[in-house]
């Protein structure tokens, strides 16, 4: 499931007033004082490489990719207690996060080790005991000790600024001029930099004025931009769209698929564009299967940016839920989610069961559990175990109370659909071809994790 590409259907200038004058009043949480707490900051320097990945360089932006590429790997061999990951496994794991094992992971290992985050031996690595909070507060610490360039700090604080509501690239480009003191020619290449590379999303709303925007609006403080986003809809559109966010608030995860017959196809397009709802993908040998999440659901202390900055809830949220409506019995269909659950996040294993070797491959690659064989009551199969305890906790929650933020979001293979451009504001963008892995250079990767892991 690719990432959509929205028309104009809707009068974007009249929708993005709207948050705009919401978001107005609000301190650029970057603003003069240059300050960001360094979870946010780690959360964008992980949406900042995720972004790098799809381009064919990363030319000006080489300290942002190293440091993103360093937490991407650092979350994905880590659990929440001190583990060794025997070569094997980190080569495995470092594939699965898009990591060339030949000139990458070297450079990433050293970077990991320099910043005393893992253990170097010639079996594999040693790694503390690291969360997501963590990994993202370490990612930080790793960019600020590269010395990144000007323009790379400032795409980290336009990029916060274009979440917190939609800003007109006129107010935001004298702010950055303000705050880094950039030349102007640098900042004409940051603002078609973060473009061109997906840090902003664009929208042309007169010759003179564009609209500077990203997927993660629906993160945080949200009611005012639904309000928002209401009020642009038809009187129709906005009652279907209450009953859907009412059902996601109660059940946590419907399938893309009951979404999109609900709303209707235009609909669905629209709302998905802009990030209103995140749509995540769990895959196995037979198909692959899109669930739609509110973006704000995976938020347990800050926002849900961070607290899910590698998506790996959402990822396991959308797996569980595959288990409890699409699997059949004999697989091994989830008929007590909280129970199950719950027994993850105590640290027992779960199974045997036949369906596990296929419903979690996703949260194998990203090193969020581990599937072995295993023997309890008699029976011999595939049994799970959980890694990264706190990712269990936000699956957990977002499954017993839906959207649970206080305050009321892309992957492997998560694809929260967030990207908006109007038809006549899109460029050519060069892109890398993503060529989808062969089932047998899956399973072999899979066989590697289940039965050489070194945990």
């Amino acid at each position: 499931m690719g990432i959509l590409h929205a028309q104009r259907l809707w009068d974007a200038s009249d929708f993005g007033a709207r948050l705009k004058i919401e978001g107005h009043s609000k301190q650029m949480r970057m603003g003069g004082t240059g300050k960001m707490d360094k979870k946010t900051k780690g959360s964008w320097l992980i949406h900042h490489t995720n972004k790098l990945q799809g381009v064919t360089n990363q030319v000006g932006y080489e300290k942002t990719y190293l440091a993103g590429k360093a937490g991407i790997l650092l979350s994905a061999i880590s659990a929440n207690k001190q583990i060794t990951v025997n070569n094997d496994r980190l080569t495995v794991l470092a594939q699965a996060a898009n990591i060339n094992t030949t000139f990458e992971l070297p450079k990433l290992v050293e970077v990991l080790e320099h910043q005393k985050l893992v253990d170097k031996s010639s079996g594999g690595i040693a790694v503390l005991g690291v969360t997501t909070a963590t990994a993202l507060e370490r990612t930080s610490d790793i960019f600020d000790a590269l010395s990144p360039n000007l323009n790379e700090v400032a795409s980290i604080t336009l990029a916060e600024r274009a979440s917190v509501a939609p800003v007109l690239a006129n107010e935001v480009t004298q702010e950055l001029a303000d705050t880094y003191k950039l030349a102007s020619a640098n900042l004409s290449q940051l603002l078609s930099d973060a473009e061109q590379i997906g840090f902003v999303d664009t929208e042309k709303l007169s010759s003179t004025d564009t609209l500077l925007f990203n997927g993660n609006l629906f993160r945080r403080d949200t009611t005012q931009k639904i309000k928002a986003v209401l009020d642009s809809l038809k009187s129709a559109e906005q009652t279907k769209l209450n009953e859907l966010t009412e059902m996601l608030r109660k059940r946590a995860c419907v399938t893309a698929d009951f979404a999109k017959q609900f709303l209707g196809d235009a609909l669905f397009q629209k709302i998905t564009a802009i990030g209103l709802f995140d749509i995540s993908v769990v895959s196995n040998s037979t198909e692959d299967v899109g669930f739609l999440t509110l973006p704000s659901a995976f938020s347990k202390y800050s926002n849900s940016m961070v607290d899910d900055a590698f998506d790996l809830a959402k990822a396991f949220v959308s797996s569980v839920t595959y288990g409890m409506t699409k699997s059949n019995y004999a697989r091994g269909q989830i008929q007590m989610v909280d129970a199950l659950l719950s027994a993850l996040v105590r640290g027992e294993s779960v199974g045997p069961v036949r369906a596990i070797a296929e419903d979690y491959k996703v949260l194998e690659l990203k090193g969020v559990v581990e599937v072995k064989q295993g023997t309890k009551k008699g029976r011999t199969g595939p049994m799970l175990r959980l890694l990264k305890t706190e990712v269990g906790e936000l699956a957990l929650q977002a499954i017993r109370q839906g959207d649970v933020s206080e305050h009321s979001l892309n992957a492997l293979p998560t694809a929260a659909v967030t990207t908006f451009s109007g038809p006549e504001h899109n460029r050519e963008k060069v892109r890398r071809t993503q060529t989808k892995m062969s089932p047998k250079a899956t399973n072999d990767m899979l066989s590697i994790l289940r039965t050489g892991g070194g945990l």
